[in-house]
């Protein structure tokens, strides 16, 4: 399984849209406590399940990892694990996932200078106090530290998103 990490707007969600629709990789789908959106559908978004039903499933030892973030609950399963999906991961979901799942996973982290990122997020129209909370918070998780748990860093600058993802395709084919 291939596990993107990187700050904000370090082109990761835009990577994962080439490497489904270009390389016929799939989405990690994840399990959430959360009830759904408008929109969002069901084993394409999310497994969306009751906090009981999460709880459950923590209990016999369903996941991999699973957060509590604001007062719901996220998680990946151990039966989701293939080598042909594609997830972004937080750095300690990436710390459990290595800790547990090590020969399965291959890590590619995205570095990207503040200066892209604060670029990148104000020409989406992100709300300026936002971005700048966003980049505070990433610059505590992102670190050089993370980076050593990385198979691969590919700095997302100065090269296009088509480029960048055929790097990491090619990076990460003979794991598939």
């Amino acid at each position: 399984m291939l596990i993107l990490i990187g700050p904000s707007a370090s082109g990761k969600t835009e990577a994962v849209k080439i490497l489904i629709k270009k390389y016929n990789m799939n989405k990690l789908v994840t399990y959430t406590s959360r009830n759904p959106r408008i929109n969002e559908i069901d084993g394409v978004d999310y497994h969306f399940l009751t906090k009981d039903e999460f709880l459950k499933r923590i209990d016999e030892g369903f996941f991999i990892e699973y957060v509590q973030y604001n007062g719901n609950f996220y998680g990946t399963s151990y039966q989701d694990l293939s080598s042909d999906k594609v997830v972004i991961l937080e750095p300690s979901g990436v710390l459990t996932y290595l800790k547990k799942a090590k020969d399965l996973v291959k890590v590619c982290y995205l570095r990207t200078p503040i200066s892209a990122r604060l670029e990148r997020m104000q020409f989406r129209g992100d709300d300026m106090e936002v971005i700048k909370q966003r980049i505070e918070s990433d610059d505590l998780i992102f670190n050089e530290e993370i980076e050593k748990h990385a198979d691969w860093v590919i700095d997302s600058v100065n090269i296009s998103m088509d480029d960048m993802t055929e790097k990491i395709y090619r990076l990460y084919e003979p794991y598939r």
